[in-house]
């Protein structure tokens, strides 16, 4: 996952952190997790993020999809 990516679309599309955590329905808390990759998003929760930011599909294989290397 790329977080980088997610802050971008967020900040490209006008969005707030609060206006995404209300989104998906989930504390300020559990959204910090995620974008910290210390838990992972839903499948539930990726599809609301690509309702929410209306992402198209190369958008969301660059932020869900990548792997990076090390």
């Amino acid at each position: 996952m790329d977080i980088a990516k997610l802050k971008y679309y967020l900040y490209a599309r006008k969005k707030t952190i609060g206006m995404y955590e209300a989104a998906l329905g989930i504390s300020r808390t559990a959204l910090y997790r995620k974008m910290h990759q210390q838990t992972e998003f839903t499948r539930e929760e990726i599809q609301k993020t690509i309702t929410f930011l209306g992402l198209k599909d190369d958008e969301i294989i660059e932020i869900f999809f990548t792997k990076k290397v090390s």
